[in-house]
């Protein structure tokens, strides 16, 4: 995710969805307080209700009690009765057209009218000295009665707290949709991370400012050919001439350890994976000039001033120039056939099949000579000319193998 435009985009999702989820849980949040308060409600108007009934019990009671007035207690129970028709009116406003509610109601109602029947009956016999007969109307009848009153007041009760009793159920919500949340704000943040690549430079093909050091160093034969701004890549193979004698044998492989720390490093994550998009690339070429590009990067990628990949010849005794970067039309005309055993560092690498590497002097620049490999055998060399001294470090080394790996499959099979 490098393109700013695609990361402003996720940027601005995950901020309306953050927004959306902060306002879902606000509103959950609010209809779970609604929703404690009401129930809050409801049990209070149950318990003003059951109060009311205990209480009627109470003065019923009284009445039987030796030296009790039968007026104080009789006020007392119109009071309870009072509440009580209060706290049902109450609840039957909560219903809402809830039926079971609504039934309850009705039953309690029926009981408590009945109930107040009995209390007079009660009333009765106390006055005419009856006690036993009232205390048998109040303890059979009267108790009854109010324990229907208290039943169905529960079942109200609980018909209108049921639709109340989602607090558990929103705060389980809330909980998803804040861990939702927060995995959608977390694999944003990780799609948003820097990844560390970047875009590779153009690449410009040009010659290199020095003479052509591959020379006698990597096979190269003729004397060095001041570069022009005319170089390019030739798909053709050049003219053979006449093979010279052969040159001086390349210096020992040997990396200073002054050298090795100094090249170390060179190649990171970034190269690497510049490299894999050249090789992809390369697997992918459809002309000359995907060709071109592709090589360029390579060489780039290598600090190469100048690649000659060489292939075998129909002969399989010589090796002829398939591929270059770097070298002008002039230059490239003079590159002869190198034989097979000819005394440098690519027909070395082109018999032993092995990688050769020629240390840079204080006149020219370092070289590396890398066999292409194929399930028939070494069937060409890549051959490059490297700047700064970078041909002591391993990872260039590896970078090179890399490239020869992908020029191995594309070697035109009558080049094989």
């Amino acid at each position: 995710m490098t393109r700013p435009a695609v990361r402003l985009t996720l940027l601005v999702l995950l901020i309306a969805g953050l927004a959306a989820a902060a306002w879902q849980s606000y509103v959950l949040e609010k209809r779970r307080l609604d929703d404690l308060r009401k129930q809050q409600s409801l049990d209070a108007l149950r318990d003003e209700v059951l109060h009311a009934l205990d209480d009627s019990r109470t003065a019923q009671q009284a009445y039987l009690a030796q030296g009790q007035g039968l007026d104080f207690w009789e006020a007392r129970f119109a009071e309870a009765m009072a509440g009580l028709t209060q706290g049902l009116t109450a609840l039957r406003a909560q219903a809402n057209g809830q039926p079971a509610a609504i039934e309850a109601l009705d039953a309690a109602d029926r009981a408590l009218k009945v109930y107040e029947g009995i209390d007079r009956r009660v009333r009765g016999f106390v006055v005419n000295g009856t006690d036993l007969m009232a205390a048998d109307t109040v303890y059979e009848d009267g108790l009854k009665t109010a324990a229907l009153v208290r039943t169905r007041t529960d079942e109200a009760h609980a018909a209108l707290v049921g639709p109340a009793r989602t607090g558990y159920d929103q705060r389980r919500l809330q909980y998803v949709i804040a861990g939702s949340a927060a995995g959608a704000g977390l694999l944003v943040s990780l799609l948003l991370l820097p990844t560390g690549r970047r875009d590779e430079p153009a690449v410009e093909l040009h010659a290199p400012e020095s003479s052509l050091h591959l020379n006698e160093r990597v096979g190269r034969v003729d004397p060095p050919v001041s570069a022009s701004a005319s170089d390019g890549l030739s798909l053709t193979p050049p003219r053979a001439e006449a093979p010279a004698a052969p040159a001086a044998a390349p210096a020992p492989i040997a990396v200073p350890a002054a050298d090795a720390r100094r090249v170390a490093g060179v190649v990171g994550d970034d190269a690497l994976d510049a490299t894999a998009r050249v090789c992809t690339d390369l697997a992918r070429v459809k002309d000359a000039d995907e060709l071109r590009d592709a090589l360029g990067r390579a060489a780039r990628l290598l600090d190469a001033a100048g690649v000659i990949v060489w292939v075998t010849d129909a002969s399989g005794r010589s090796l002829k120039p398939l591929l270059t970067y770097g070298y002008p039309d002039e230059a490239l005309r003079r590159i002869p056939t190198l034989p097979r055993d000819s005394d440098n560092a690519t027909a070395a690498a082109w018999r032993a099949a092995v990688t050769q590497v020629v240390d840079a002097t204080e006149t020219a620049p370092g070289a590396i000579a890398v066999p292409l490999l194929v399930p028939q055998g070494c069937v060409g060399v890549l051959a490059a000319e490297i700047r700064h001294g970078r041909e002591a470090a391993a990872a260039t080394r590896a970078l090179a193998q890399i490239v020869a790996a992908q020029l191995a499959v594309l070697i035109p099979t009558d080049a094989q």
